[in-house]
């Protein structure tokens, strides 16, 4: 059992199945995460123009509230001026008593209106601003994970060939064990501990023949079959 090199392999599989890892999965949950930071950014900058807008639009409906009121006090006056009849001129007089009060309520609610948009604006502008900064911070983000994308490609054809030469120095029937077992094993050797006869794969206690072929395999491990977990079928070493 030549349980060096199939170490060795598992430890470059180690780095292999690493470097897969964060090829695959790490580095574009990162990717995704820094696009809906954009995003979020871009969102509030959208809520905060619809919220200045609305305030826009109240200000401007107060605003021409009061632009009709005083249409509406300027009209009574030219009436007024032209009338005779007590009756008529009281009428007249009472549209521009009403139109003017109405005229002090759109002014005061255009005044308020106009003060409300003042924070929305100002909230805008902060909202642009912090989109500027988080563009920023994600075109750099996103160009280190290309450059460390492009690392990480480079440092798997290094491991696969440093994999391939480590493969060849693993007897054939251990490396089609071996091979088989990392499907669904990870890792595929454990530790066996001798004290307790436990397999730390599995962590279950191992039989007695398990015991003695580890015995077997330490006196002579050059010339021992491999070792295996009968639970787990991890190689004991």
């Amino acid at each position: 059992m030549d349980i060096q090199a199939l170490q060795a392999l598992q430890e470059e599989d180690g780095r292999l199945r690493d470097l897969q890892r964060e090829l695959k999965t790490l580095l574009p949950k990162r990717r995704a995460e820094a696009k809906a930071r954009l995003q979020a950014a871009q969102d509030a900058v959208e809520a905060a123009v619809q919220e200045n807008l609305a305030a826009e639009r109240e200000y401007k409906r107060f605003e021409r509230d009061l632009y009709r009121q005083r249409d509406r006090m300027a009209r009574a006056e030219r009436n007024a001026a032209g009338m005779t009849n007590a009756r008529a001129l009281a009428a007249a007089e009472k549209e521009h008593r009403d139109a003017q009060i109405a005229a002090q309520t759109a002014e005061m609610d255009a005044a308020e209106a106009d003060a409300a948009r003042s924070p929305t604006e100002k909230k805008l502008d902060a909202a642009r601003a912090f989109e500027l900064e988080e563009e920023d911070a994600v075109r750099e983000i996103l160009a280190t994970l290309d450059a460390r994308k492009e690392q990480v490609e480079l440092e798997l054809d290094k491991v696969k060939a440093r994999r391939d030469e480590l493969a060849q120095a693993v007897p054939p029937d251990q490396l089609r064990y071996y091979e088989r077992l990392r499907l669904t094993r990870w890792p595929c050797i454990a530790a066996f501990n001798r004290a307790e006869g436990v397999c730390t794969g599995c962590n279950l206690v191992q039989p007695p023949s398990v015991k003695q072929a580890v015995s077997h395999a330490d006196k002579d491990p050059a010339n021992a079959p491999l070792v295996t977990c009968p639970a787990c079928g991890r190689i004991l070493a």
